[in-house]
């Protein structure tokens, strides 16, 4: 969450439609949705994820103006120019077609629009061989595909997108997962929501994974704002 609240104090209060890709279960859709007075729609290719978080946002006593749709963002369903700005929040670390990924951003944000991203990163003159699997995005090395910042923005310039704001996230990155891995939910009436629900039964291998790869500097996390040239 603090993550989505930085990139919220990015966007211009003008910026009232946006997408949100990869938006697995939509907790990013609906708090932009509440927080910044936006109308969002949430992207995603699993099935299951979209029913889910159709579910919960009719679950609350106000629904967020969000609208889940099932689809693949290298084959975004969007007419040109149909957003204020999108979204990715650790979605493009298994797409291997990141140049097509971001032509794609570009074309459905309007002139002048924004993407905003929070991902993970390989480090600097990291192998990507020496990324520990399972993780949240991936369950071996085939299927993921992480690059490094800095190729990054140059496959973002290259596709007409201007890098205008930037944080390393990675020490706060570190400190969040600690905390959650030390964190066990009381036990309730009814049951937590916890990782295993998302992740399914290796969630806990995934979770030292991405803490092992941080702590030993084969990954970065960043926030980043692009402005659509």
């Amino acid at each position: 969450m603090p993550a989505t609240q930085e990139l919220m104090t990015w966007l211009p209060t003008s910026a009232k439609t946006g997408l949100d890709i990869g938006c697995g279960l939509g907790g990013t859709s609906r708090y932009l949705a509440q927080q910044h007075s936006c109308t969002m729609t949430g992207l995603d290719l699993n099935a299951e994820y979209i029913q889910a978080a159709t579910l919960l946002n009719h679950s609350l006593a106000t629904p967020p103006t969000c609208n889940f749709i099932k689809g693949n963002s290298l084959c975004l369903p969007f007419s040109t120019a149909s957003f204020d700005f999108v979204v990715s929040q650790h979605a493009s670390m298994n797409i291997a077609a990141k140049n097509k990924l971001l032509a794609g951003l570009y074309q459905v944000i309007k002139p002048g629009g924004y993407l905003l991203l929070h991902e993970v990163m390989l480090a600097r003159n990291v192998e990507a061989t020496a990324v520990c699997y399972p993780t949240p995005w991936a369950h071996t090395f085939e299927d993921s595909h992480l690059v490094e910042w800095q190729r990054f923005v140059d496959m973002a310039n290259n596709s007409g997108f201007k890098l205008t704001k930037f944080t390393d996230n990675t020490a706060s990155a570190l400190a969040w997962i600690k905390q959650a891995r030390q964190h066990k939910p009381k036990p309730t009436f009814m049951s937590p929501f916890t990782p295993q629900l998302a992740l399914g039964p290796k969630a806990g291998a995934m979770s030292a994974n991405v803490l092992d790869n941080i702590q030993q500097g084969r990954l970065q996390v960043v926030s980043a704002l692009l402005t659509k040239h």
